[in-house]
């Protein structure tokens, strides 16, 4: 396996885990502004909405030219099977959410040896470098 790939990943990963920090700092202050200070939320109710505003960011990114920010960053870009539909993107944000409530398991298997994310071997995805020389 190419190390520059493999650091071109998890480059992106990383960069993309310092943008939904960001994204989540803004969605929940504008929970706590709207609802005030004398009204809590539920913990579990706000991970759920970030955990949704987080799918809307790379759902409407990965329908509108295959890239989030990061991917954009690093020059990378995700290819869709041949036969695909708007639940492509929902079912690929929810196992990659499961991969990493897994410890990250979906993602080592790329240190390991493998050429893809689990979640994209299963959903028959790629990530492909867009630079060209």
């Amino acid at each position: 396996m190419n190390l520059k790939w493999i650091a071109r990943l998890y480059g992106c990963f990383f960069y993309e885990a310092i943008i939904q920090v960001a994204l989540w700092f803004l969605i929940t202050l504008i929970i706590l502004v709207s609802l005030g200070d004398s009204y809590t939320i539920n913990s579990s109710l706000l991970g759920f909405i970030l955990w949704l505003s987080s799918g809307t960011y790379f759902i409407y990114s990965w329908l509108n030219g295959g890239q989030t920010l990061a991917m954009r960053a690093w020059k990378l870009k995700l290819l869709p099977p041949k036969e695909f539909k708007i639940t492509f993107y929902i079912y690929r944000y929810v196992l990659a959410s499961i991969g990493l409530i897994l410890f990250f398991s979906f993602y080592l298997v790329i240190i390991f040896g493998g050429k893809k994310y689990i979640h994209d071997m299963i959903l028959k995805s790629e990530i492909i470098y867009t630079q060209t020389y």
